[in-house]
């Protein structure tokens, strides 16, 4: 199985207001990209209540060069890494991040989030082998830079419902119709994992008591 990247910029969405969504059988889906940060995660919780006990590895990548900040409550409290980082993380937790110094991007500061709604099983003992890819591309950043809002849904797609492509290096991509619930696409063609969330919000820097930052658990592999 290989993982897969829906990618929706949220500027096409400005004028569709969200409604809950329904499956082809007209059952309802409780699932959407459009739902408030931290929703999809924590519904994945209750309905899966093992998952929380995971630490699932997370592989963040830049284009090229760059930091990755990693965020646990406060901008005080942080973990910086060059690109690519591999963090754990907790499934139905919401972290936030921060990109910057990229040879690209000069003087660039992003904070992404990414939302885990999942994780993997792999073989024993192999958890570091086998962790979810999270790429920020340079295309990506830059929409983020016109103050669009970019979302990407990565889930792990069905060997029986592969499409015959060939796959060389990273990870492959493809774009939905706007209209689309990037879930529930994802649903019918694997298992959704992860949800990024890429745009220009910056955090409140006179605020002591902001939000922004998430608390969610990381994990370092410091090796043997």
């Amino acid at each position: 199985m290989r993982p897969i990247v829906l990618t929706i910029t949220a500027l096409l969405l400005s004028a569709t207001a969200w409604s809950p969504a329904f499956a082809q059988n007209g059952y309802y889906y409780p699932y959407s990209h459009r739902q408030a940060t931290g929703v999809n995660g924590r519904v994945s919780a209750l309905t899966r209540p093992a998952i929380v006990h995971a630490i699932q590895p997370v592989r963040v990548s830049l284009p090229t060069e760059g930091r990755i900040t990693f965020y646990a409550g406060s901008p005080d409290n942080a973990q910086v890494q060059s690109t690519p980082a591999q963090p754990g993380m907790v499934p139905g937790h919401v972290y936030r991040l921060r990109i910057s110094d990229m040879p690209e991007f000069p003087g660039v500061e992003l904070y992404p989030t990414i939302e885990l709604l999942d994780r993997l099983h792999p073989p024993q003992g192999l958890a570091q082998e086998f962790p979810i890819p999270i790429e920020i591309t340079e295309e990506e950043i830059e929409i983020a830079l016109r103050d669009q809002m970019v979302t990407k849904v990565i889930y792990l797609e069905q060997p029986d419902l592969a499409n015959p492509i060939q796959q060389v290096g990273g990870v492959l991509t493809e774009d939905v119709r706007p209209t689309a619930n990037l879930l529930q696409v994802a649903d019918m063609k694997g298992r959704p994992m992860a949800i990024l969330r890429i745009g220009g919000r910056i955090p409140d820097r006179h605020s002591a008591t902001d939000e922004f930052y998430s608390r969610s658990p990381l994990f370092w592999n410091r090796g043997p």
